[in-house]
């Protein structure tokens, strides 16, 4: 297929995911992740861990001879390494529950010697019923390649249409009334939360899609100094925090997620989460969520639009 071809189709990926991600996810929030680990015990998909969809069809895709083993993934690093995602959770998926995810990879580009692929996936249900909508922007390669010139391959991901809220979604949350009592300014937050490299590894189990997340040696061939959680990882812990004060349930009807990770998180590292309720009306409850390093860096940002009706 040419380079100019886009965007390029994936093969479907058919689920459901593997029990032990689901398990280490639970796990891989330590002491901390109750509501995650409640939502583990009662068979459902965390929030989090749908930024996963595209990461699962990107590893169906058939293998190529070169180190470009995935369309618009790889090049270096397995899946590649979050920067962006923008998702929406349509209705919850169960552990156990059939699932197909049609993707296409929509464009590449390369900026400062770094280079990016950006995919889009749509994830059905048994019955065709739509349960999540992902756009993903990756680094195929962390390490910088001197003497890259800046391109764009496909659709500017500046460009691409984006999933939002879905509020005929709203209806069917049983957090809806606790969601109504939020008032614009308010804000909540968990300081000192080590990200140990234990709970990297519990994440990302015995048979990782991406071990520059639990793996040291593999970490510094990619160019990683240490092992860096990975960043459905480092989300989980602000998604944590929400959960607790809105309900677990309360994120999976029609909320769109638009998260930016800016900095790693080695292993072992500590850090500070905090939520503030940028907006509150009748329509919509909107979170601006960070992670801040013990360093004093953020490591990620991101926005979460909870509909309302």
């Amino acid at each position: 297929m040419s380079e100019m071809t886009w965007p390029r189709q994936l093969k479907d990926a058919h689920g459901p995911m593997r029990a032990d991600k689901l398990e280490g996810a639970a796990i891989g929030m330590g002491d901390w992740g109750i509501e995650s680990r409640a939502l583990a015990a009662e068979g459902w998909v965390p929030p989090d861990m749908m930024t996963g969809l595209t990461l699962f069809v990107l590893g169906s895709q058939p293998k190529g001879k070169s180190k470009q083993a995935m369309p618009g993934a790889g090049g270096g690093v397995a899946g590649g390494v979050w920067v962006r995602e923008r998702f929406t959770i349509i209705q919850p998926l169960r552990v156990d529950q059939l699932f197909t995810v049609k993707g296409e990879a929509v464009g590449r580009h390369v900026h400062k010697g770094r280079r990016y692929g950006t995919n889009r996936c749509q994830t059905f249900n048994e019955a065709d019923e739509l349960v999540a909508s992902n756009l993903t922007t990756g680094l195929l390669a962390y390490k910088v390649e001197e003497g890259l010139q800046d391109e764009l391959l496909g659709t500017d991901p500046s460009e691409i249409e984006v999933p939002g809220p879905m509020y005929s979604s709203a209806v069917k949350n049983p957090c809806l009334e606790q969601l109504k009592r939020f008032k614009t300014g308010q804000s909540f937050e968990q300081k000192q939360i080590t990200v140990s490299l234990a709970m990297m590894e519990a994440r990302d189990t015995k048979k990782p899609d991406n071990p520059i997340h639990s793996d040291p040696e593999l970490a510094r061939k990619a160019g990683l100094s240490k092992p860096i959680a990975g960043g459905s990882h480092v989300l989980a812990f602000p998604l944590e925090l929400i959960m607790q004060h809105t309900g677990r349930h309360a994120l999976f009807y029609g909320a769109s997620f638009d998260v930016r990770w800016k900095a790693p998180v080695y292993a072992d590292l500590v850090i500070d989460v905090k939520i503030v309720v940028a907006a509150a009306t009748d329509q919509e409850v909107v979170f601006d969520l960070e992670v801040i390093l013990e360093s004093g860096a953020t490591a990620m940002v991101g926005e979460v639009r909870v509909p309302l009706q």
